[in-house]
C-alpha cells in the first residue's frame, strides 16, 4: 500500500520536476561602470522559500539590490540605493509582486531620505504607486509580467532556463509603463568578466522607447546575468554592471 502510495506521487511531481528549471538562490556583486570608469558596485542577493498557497508550486522570493558608490566617487555621485522587490517564481514564470526603493542623497549640509514603493493588486487589476496614489491598469484579457529594472534581468534568465517565450513584458517607471521588445541576438559568445575568462554566454537585447539594453547570460551558470548594458535613450548615457562573485 505505502508503495503504490509512493508510485502514485511520483506520477504526479514527474512532469514538474522534469521541466521546472527554477532559479536558485545566490549572492552576487557587480562592478557598475559609467562615464569610462567604475563608479561602486551593487550587491544583489535572492531568497526564495516554498509560498504558503495552496495547491500551487510556487516559491515566494525576495530580490534585494544596495548600490552605492566608493568613498572617493561620493563627492560626484551623492546618492545611495536599497531596493526589495518580492517575486513568485513558478514553472511559468518569475512574477513580480511588489518593489521598494529606499533612496538616500547626501549633500555637505543635509541628508535625504526617499521611498518609492509599488504594489500589484490581483483585485483590481492595478498597478499601484504607493506614495504617488498613482495606478496603472492590469490587462485582464491577457498574461502581462510587468518588472522594475532590476528584476527584469532574471525575469529573462528565468524564461530562458526554462524555454519560456520572451513576450508580454512590461518596465515599471515612476511615470509610466512600456512594453519592451525582447530577442536573443547571440547564443554563443564569449566574454571577459572580472567574475572569469572566457564564458561562453547568450546575448539578449530588450528595449522600449526609453531605454536600449543588452543582457549576457552566462550558458554554464544556468544563464545567470554576467553583464547588463543599459542606455538611457533619453540621455545619451549607459551604465553597466559586470558580474565579479558569484555564490550559489
Amino acid at each position: 500500500m505505502i508503495m503504490r502510495q509512493l508510485f502514485v506521487l511520483i506520477l504526479v511531481w514527474l512532469p514538474y520536476l522534469a521541466s521546472a528549471s527554477p532559479l536558485v538562490n545566490f549572492k552576487a556583486t557587480f562592478d557598475v561602470d559609467a562615464f569610462g570608469f567604475t563608479i561602486g558596485s551593487a550587491k544583489q542577493k535572492l531568497n526564495c522559500k516554498p509560498s504558503d498557497k495552496k495547491n500551487r508550486q510556487v516559491q515566494t522570493c525576495t530580490l534585494t539590490n544596495i548600490a552605492k558608490p566608493p568613498g572617493w566617487v561620493e563627492r560626484f555621485i551623492n546618492e545611495s540605493v536599497i531596493e526589495t522587490i518580492v517575486l513568485e517564481q513558478s514553472e511559468q514564470a518569475l512574477e513580480w509582486v511588489s518593489y521598494q526603493k529606499e533612496l538616500t542623497r547626501r549633500y555637505d549640509d543635509r541628508t535625504e531620505h526617499k521611498t518609492i514603493t509599488f504594489k500589484k493588486d490581483t483585485v483590481l487589476n492595478q498597478i499601484i504607486f504607493v506614495e504617488k496614489e498613482k495606478t496603472w491598469p492590469l490587462q485582464t484579457d491577457t498574461k502581462q509580467y510587468v518588472y522594475d529594472e532590476i528584476s527584469i534581468v532574471y525575469a529573462i534568465q528565468h524564461a530562458v532556463l526554462n524555454k519560456n517565450p520572451l513576450t508580454n513584458f512590461y518596465i515599471q517607471g515612476n511615470k509610466e509603463q512600456q512594453k519592451l521588445s525582447i530577442y536573443i541576438d547571440k547564443q554563443n559568445e564569449i566574454i571577459d568578466l572580472p567574475f572569469d575568462d572566457y564564458l561562453n554566454t547568450t546575448l539578449i537585447r530588450f528595449k522600449n522607447a526609453n531605454i536600449d539594453a543588452k543582457v549576457w547570460l552566462l550558458n554554464d551558470y544556468q544563464f545567470f546575468p554576467g553583464r547588463i548594458e543599459i542606455e538611457n535613450k533619453k540621455t545619451d548615457k549607459t551604465i553597466t554592471l559586470e558580474l565579479d562573485t558569484l555564490t550559489q
